[in-house]
C-alpha cells in the first residue's frame, strides 16, 4: 500500500509518557502470588497529553463491539403479485493474518479454581448497565448466552433460526411474521417464551416506543438511533400467542443478524412476566433471558456471574460458572492470568505477545473493529428523512475550522473564492493526511492490526480499490492544504486548536487518539485530548451538540469483514435522531441508507456503496486509522478449547462451547 511506503521516509517515534518498568511489575506479581517464581513481563501503558474533565452527573450509557463472514441472504422480489425469494451470497473479505502467536517461554499456570469455574478479569465497570434493553441491555448479555434472540450466526449462513421457527415477509416488504419456537423457558420460573414477549422486548428496544408500550422510559440501548431509524413508530405486536408481527419504517437486510440476530446490536429478548411482576428496580439488577447460562449475581462495580444450567433446549454448558471480576489496571489482569487467579481476561492487542509468552492462548470470534475519526457537529440535513420535521441544528454557534456550514457558506473568513463547506474539507483533508496508520498499528496495537483510509470499507476487501479511495500519509501536503484553507502557522507555531474525545486512558481508542495528537501537532494543530468515560461523551451524540473529533468504531458497517452490499450510513443520517450517531447528519448517507436497503439486487447494493464510498473519500466527515482484531487470552490449563461462532461484532460468544482440559 502507498501508504505505508510513504510513511517510512517521514516516520517520526510517537513518544509514551508512562512505562511500567519490569522491575515494578515483578514486584506486584510477587505481592498477588505470595511469594511463587512468575515470568517477568514487561507492560506499558502509554499517555501522550490528557485534559482531565471532570463532569459530575450519570447519564445514559452504551456498548460498543461488532462483523461477518460470508452471507446467504434472502432477498424478497414480487413477481406476478407473487413472492418469489432469491438466495444471494455475498463475496467474503479476505483479512491478512494477524500476528503470529508468540511461543511460550513457560508452562502456563495451573488454574486457582475448581475445575469448570472460571474467572474472567476485564477492563469494564459493569456499573452502567440494565437488565431490560430500554435501559441497556447489561454486560454482553447475547455473548455471554443468558439471553438469546431470534436468529443466530452459524457457520457461512450467518441467518440461522435461534427462537425463531419461521418467518414469512408481507407482500410489500414492510412487515414480518416470526413463529416464535414453543417449549423454551424462561430463566428462574417465569414461564415460556411467547410472542408477546418478543413484541415487549422490541417495543422497549426503540426509542421511539419505550416510554409507551415497553419499560416507561426512553430506550437508550445499543445502537438506539439504530433502531429508530429502522423501526420507525411501528410496534410490533403479537398476533397469536405463537406468531409476533415486526413492522418497520425502512426494510433492511440485515433485519435477521443485525437487529435480530445473536451479535448484532445490544437488544435481547426479556421476560415481560418479570418486568411486570417485579418491576422495573427489580429487572436494572436482574436478567431474566432464555439461554444457556443464567444471570445469578452482579455487585455494581465488581462482578458479575453466571451460572450454567444442568439442561437447556438448544445446549447445556460443560463448564459450570463464569464470574466476571471488574480490573480496571491491565497489568493487574496480566498478574492474574500469570498466577492462575484468572482464567480469561481482556488484555489490550499490543500486549497479547505479553501473554502468550507465559502459555496464554489468543482466542476471539473473528471481529476486527476498524477505528476512524469522526468530525462530530457537522449536520447538513435540514429536515428529518422520515417526518419531514424541521431539523434543530446547534453547531455552528462557532465557526469552527474542520465543520462546514452548508446552511451559511459564506461566512466572511474564508479565502477567496472559496465557501464555507470547501474550507472545511480541505481541513479534515489535511487531517487525514497528516496520520501515519501503519506505524500506528505498529506502536499502539502491536502490528495485529492493518491500516484503515476511509469508514466503513475494509481495504483487504476484494472490492477495494486503493487509488480509488486511499488517504496515504503526506504530512506536507497536509501542511499545504491548510495553508490553502486559510490556517498557516502564527507566531506560536500553531493553526487553530482543536479538541478530540478519545475514550479513557487504557483503552486502545484512548492510545490512537493520543497517537493522531501527535501528529495533528506536527503539522501545527494543537490539540486536547479529552478522556472520560464515553457515559459523559454520548449525551451529546445523541442530542446533535457535539463538535470535535472523536475515535470511533460505531455500527456493524465499521468492522472490516462486513459484506460490502449491507446497508451503510445511518448513523451519519438524522434518521438516527432520538439516539447515538456519529454526530453527523448528510442526505447522501440517508439516501445511500434507504436506497441499499431496499434494493434487492447484491451487485446493484454493491454499487451504490462504492457511490457512497466515493462521497466519503470527497468530503472526509471521518477518516480511517487502523483495524484492531477483537481478541481474548485464555489459559489452557482452564479451556481446552473455544469453538465460537462467527462473529459479527462481539469478541466472544457461545461460553455452552467451552470445553474443559
Amino acid at each position: 500500500m502507498k501508504a505505508i511506503s510513504e510513511s517510512r521516509t517521514r516516520r517520526r517515534p510517537i513518544w509514551f509518557g508512562m512505562v511500567f518498568s519490569l522491575a515494578a511489575v515483578s514486584s506486584l506479581a510477587l505481592f498477588a502470588c505470595g511469594g511463587e517464581t512468575i515470568v517477568e513481563v514487561t507492560v506499558q501503558t502509554e499517555i501522550i497529553r490528557t485534559v482531565e474533565v471532570e463532569v459530575p452527573v450519570e447519564v445514559e450509557r452504551e456498548v460498543i463491539r461488532e462483523v461477518e463472514v460470508e452471507v446467504v441472504k434472502e432477498v424478497i422480489k414480487e413477481v406476478e403479485k407473487e413472492v418469489q425469494v432469491e438466495v444471494v451470497v455475498t463475496a467474503t473479505a479476505v483479512l491478512p493474518p494477524t500476528a503470529t502467536p508468540v511461543p511460550a517461554a513457560t508452562d502456563a499456570p495451573p488454574s486457582r479454581q475448581a475445575a469448570g469455574e472460571l474467572v474472567w478479569a476485564i477492563g469494564d465497570s459493569q456499573r452502567n448497565w440494565s437488565g431490560f434493553n430500554a435501559g441497556n441491555l447489561c454486560c454482553a448479555a447475547k455473548a455471554l448466552s443468558v439471553v438469546e434472540t431470534l436468529f443466530k450466526p452459524v457457520g457461512t449462513n450467518i441467518a440461522d433460526n435461534l427462537l425463531a421457527e419461521s418467518f414469512e415477509f408481507d407482500s410489500d416488504l414492510t412487515y414480518v411474521d416470526v413463529k416464535v419456537r414453543q417449549g423454551v423457558e424462561f430463566h428462574k420460573g417465569f414461564g415460556p417464551l411467547t410472542a408477546e414477549d418478543v413484541a415487549w422486548s422490541t417495543n422497549d428496544t426503540n426509542p421511539n416506543l419505550s416510554n409507551e408500550l415497553g419499560s416507561g422510559q426512553t430506550s437508550v440501548t445499543d445502537g438506539s438511533g439504530t433502531w429508530a431509524g429502522f423501526l420507525g413508530s411501528n410496534a410490533s405486536e403479537a398476533i397469536d400467542a405463537e406468531t409476533v408481527r415486526i413492522r418497520w419504517e425502512n426494510f433492511d437486510p440485515r433485519w435477521d443478524t443485525w437487529f435480530f440476530g445473536q451479535d448484532g446490536l445490544g437488544a435481547g429478548i426479556v421476560s415481560k412476566n418479570a418486568f411486570t411482576e417485579m418491576g422495573k428496580d427489580w429487572n436494572n439488577d436482574n436478567i431474566v433471558g432464555t439461554g444457556p447460562f443464567e444471570f445469578t449475581n452482579w455487585i455494581r462495580g465488581d462482578r458479575t456471574e453466571y451460572t450454567a444450567l444442568s439442561s437447556h433446549w438448544r445446549q447445556a454448558a460443560e463448564i459450570a460458572k463464569i464470574t466476571r471480576i471488574s480490573v480496571p489496571d491491565e497489568s493487574v489482569r496480566i498478574v492474574m492470568l500469570q498466577n492462575g487467579e484468572a482464567d480469561i481476561a481482556e488484555i489490550g492487542t499490543s500486549n497479547i505477545p505479553t501473554v502468550e509468552r507465559f502459555g496464554m492462548v489468543r482466542n476471539g470470534s473473528g471481529t476486527a473493529r476498524m477505528v476512524t475519526v469522526m468530525f462530530a457537529g457537522n449536520l447538513w440535513e435540514t429536515t428529518h428523512p422520515t417526518t419531514g420535521e424541521e431539523l434543530e441544528i446547534v453547531t455552528y454557534t462557532h465557526d469552527l475550522p474542520w465543520l462546514g456550514n452548508p446552511h451559511s457558506p459564506d461566512d466572511g473568513n474564508n479565502p477567496a473564492g472559496m465557501d464555507d463547506m470547501e474550507q472545511a474539507r480541505l481541513v479534515r483533508q489535511a487531517l487525514a493526511l497528516a496520520v501515519d496508520r501503519q506505524l500506528i498499528n505498529e506502536a499502539v496495537i502491536g502490528g495485529v492490526g492493518w491500516p484503515v483510509e476511509i469508514p466503513y470499507f475494509d481495504i483487504n476487501h476484494p472490492d477495494w480499490d486503493d487509488d480509488r479511495w486511499g488517504i496515504g500519509y503526506d504530512p506536507d501536503m497536509a501542511e499545504a492544504l491548510l495553508d490553502q484553507a486559510g490556517f498557516p502557522r502564527g507566531g506560536d507555531g500553531n493553526r487553530f486548536k482543536i479538541a478530540m474525545f478519545a475514550w479513557p486512558v487504557g483503552h486502545f481508542y484512548g492510545d490512537i487518539g493520543d497517537a493522531i495528537a501527535q501528529f495533528w501537532e506536527e503539522i501545527g494543530v494543537d490539540v486536547d485530548v479529552l478522556h472520560y468515560e464515553y457515559t459523559v461523551f454520548r449525551p451529546t451524540l445523541v442530542g446533535r451538540s457535539a463538535t470535535q473529533a472523536w475515535t470511533d468504531t460505531g455500527p456493524l458497517e465499521n468492522f472490516a469483514t462486513t459484506p460490502w452490499d449491507f446497508p451503510r450510513g445511518i448513523q451519519m443520517s438524522a434518521i438516527a435522531r432520538g439516539g447515538k450517531s456519529h454526530g453527523l447528519e448528510f442526505p447522501e448517507a440517508t439516501a445511500n441508507y434507504k436506497a441499499v436497503s431496499a434494493e434487492p439486487d447484491r451487485a446493484a447494493r454493491i454499487e451504490l456503496n462504492k457511490q457512497f464510498a466515493d462521497f466519503l473519500r470527497h468530503w472526509l466527515p471521518g477518516f480511517g486509522v487502523v483495524a484492531a482484531p477483537s481478541l481474548i487470552v485464555y489459559n489452557p490449563n482452564s479451556i481446552g478449547s473455544w469453538d465460537m461462532e462467527p462473529g459479527l461484532r462481539q469478541a466472544i460468544n457461545s461460553p455452552e462451547k467451552i470445553t474443559l482440559p
